[in-house]
């Protein structure tokens, strides 16, 4: 009860509480964090924004270069005319390259070339690369291009190209190269950034890395898949979406530039934002627990009384459990308790008298099976080794041969073979011609015993080889033949006779002796059992009919081995002799395989 209480106090008190926290705390996280998104859409666009007037300002920058007189003349000289490059690079060189690259200390390097294959250049040595066809083939319809970032010298720095345009024929007739040093923008940059643990990178066209946030090791490496994973899903030119990386979520917003087609990515951790409300929430769940915890305490103050005696009862319960039947539940003044204990104390003195006569019974079961193991023990004490019986039987053999008396030998051999047969499991699916073999043996013995014996076998042989049978099988029905057919009407066994045919996809042998048969009522009695097709055998039929426990058995066997119509079946029985039929199925499907 003071479980449930307390159950109850939480289910309806602090449970709504908390979930009011939780929804309160969430919406304030929510709120937050659109405000961090709307934070950093600004800050990536005014990012953006800004290296894009920087391109701008670098493009009207180039203006004057483009339309100056020197330039013109430099496009217009032809290889051959030495002393006039000379002359004109130290021009170009003192007049207007120098100017631009003392204004703009990012400028690396500022590389004009000219269609028929000259060059001017500030810097005193170019990389291997740089030529006018390399850079014509890779720049775009437009006549400023923003190229790809290299690393020369250890040196970031970045190409920027722009084509010279004649006039007249509209071709283009030159090329001026910019190599910007990045460190210059990167600063630039890092103004922008604020003081949360947030990261920021920029992206070029080409989707490589040019800056994110400080870090050299991820420069010119190919954008991560996680961004363009979140990107696709967006599919627009700028957006936000929530990353997971290590159990931290973060914001990450990204700002494509139409004029660079650069790509400007913030990614903030949204913790940085509700640092504060976490505090703030842990706070308050402290309070609403020690207020739950003491109200807990005045609670159970008032029910202590009721819950104390249920607590006794629960324990002496548990003892119970051990097995101490000798305890007792005190009384108490409240009705309602007393009755409960009361209750207990008879219940107890009920499971004590049970339990004495379980153990009675027990003990009595216990003597059952150590007579039964008796039992067992003294019937294997009767039982022959088999291998003491095979020997003997061999030796019996070995004095007739040497005795010349060759019908013990032959009946000693054929009591071998029928005594390994026999050794087999009657569950045991064997060649049906291996059974017919057995069978022969065991007539041969018989004809020993009755030399009027005639025995008669009308079968195909090898048909027979392809077919099963249980062991065991036939040789049981020959022997009730002479048991109940001859020996029982004091007649001298004449004919055992066995035929076999095949009859609609199914193998039927016939078994047919000269004795007396037995009467109409046995036989339509056994036939009932054996076309019962539930099994449903009769209630004795461990002693078998009539004592004929050897046809009920062999027809059960069969009947479990491959299932329903095959089994046994008497077609006549009267005073000229008794015909049975063995059905089987024509080819091997037992009644497991076919289920």
């Amino acid at each position: 009860m003071r479980k449930k209480l307390i159950v109850l106090f939480i289910m309806f008190l602090l449970l709504p509480s908390l979930l009011l926290s939780k929804i309160w705390f969430d919406k304030t996280s929510d709120t937050i964090v659109d405000v961090g998104r709307e934070f950093n859409e600004q800050l990536v666009t005014q990012l953006n924004n800004q290296i894009n007037d920087y391109f701008q300002e670098l493009e009207r920058s180039t203006l004057p270069l483009i339309v100056h007189p020197l330039i013109k003349e430099f496009m217009l000289l032809q290889p051959d005319q030495a002393y006039e490059q000379f002359l004109l690079t130290r021009d170009i060189q003192n007049d207007l390259l120098q100017q631009i690259v003392f204004a703009r200390p990012e400028v690396y390097s500022l590389t004009i070339y000219s269609a028929n294959g000259l060059q001017i250049s500030n810097h005193v040595s170019l990389p291997l690369y740089d030529d006018y066809e390399s850079y014509l083939k890779n720049t775009s319809l437009g006549n400023y291009n923003i190229m790809g970032i290299r690393w020369p010298n250890d040196t970031p720095i970045l190409t920027i190209t722009r084509k010279f345009s004649d006039t007249t024929l509209y071709q283009t007739n030159g090329l001026m190269v910019f190599h910007i040093r990045l460190n210059e923008m990167w600063d630039k940059v890092n103004k922008l950034q604020t003081g949360m643990k947030g990261k920021l990178r920029i992206i070029d066209s080409n989707d490589r890395i040019i800056y994110d946030s400080g870090q050299y090791d991820t420069l010119g490496s190919i954008i991560p898949e996680w961004f363009t994973a979140g990107m696709d899903s967006l599919e627009l030119e700028k957006g936000t979406f929530l990353r997971e990386e290590e159990g931290v979520a973060n914001i990450v917003t990204y700002n494509i530039s139409e004029s660079t087609r650069w790509t400007i990515i913030s990614e903030f951790p949204i913790h940085e934002f509700n640092n504060g409300l976490i505090v703030l929430r842990d706070q308050s769940i402290w309070i609403l627990l020690i207020i739950t915890f003491v109200a807990c305490i005045i609670i159970g103050g008032y029910v202590f009384y009721i819950t104390n005696s249920l607590s006794i009862l629960e324990r002496l319960m548990r003892k119970a459990q051990d097995g101490d039947w000798l305890i007792s539940a005190p009384g108490r003044r409240e009705k309602e308790i007393n009755s409960l204990f009361l209750g207990f104390n008879n219940m107890i003195r009920e499971l004590r008298r049970l339990f004495v006569e379980v153990h009675a019974g027990q003990l009595r079961e216990k003597d059952l099976l150590l007579r039964q193991k008796e039992s067992r023990l003294q019937a294997l004490q009767f039982q022959i080794n088999p291998h003491f019986l095979y020997n003997t039987l061999e030796v019996i053999n070995s004095h007739a041969l040497l005795e010349g008396v060759m019908p013990v030998s032959r009946m000693a051999t054929a009591l071998a073979d029928m005594f390994r047969y026999c050794m087999k499991d009657t569950m045991q699916v064997v060649n049906l011609t291996e059974e017919l073999h057995h069978t022969q043996t065991y007539l041969e013995i018989q004809k020993e015993r009755f030399p009027e014996l005639m025995c008669e076998f009308q079968l195909d042989w090898i048909e027979a080889s392809t077919i099963s049978i249980c062991s065991l099988s036939i040789q049981p029905l020959i022997e009730n033949c002479f048991i109940h057919a001859y020996e029982n009407h004091l007649l001298p066994p004449s004919y055992i006779g066995i035929t076999g045919e095949t009859q609609n996809e199914k193998y039927i042998i016939r078994i047919t002796d000269h004795g007396r048969g037995m009467s109409s009522d046995v036989l339509l009695r056994f036939n009932a059992v054996f076309a019962d097709q539930y099994n449903e055998l009769h209630e004795n039929m461990n002693e078998g009919l009539n004592g004929h426990i050897g046809l009920i058995n062999v027809h059960a066997r069969l009947r479990l081995t491959f299932g329903h119509p095959y089994g046994l079946h008497i077609v006549k029985s009267d005073h000229l002799g008794t015909m049975m039929e063995v059905v089987i199925p024509l080819r091997q499907d037992r009644k497991d395989e076919s289920a």
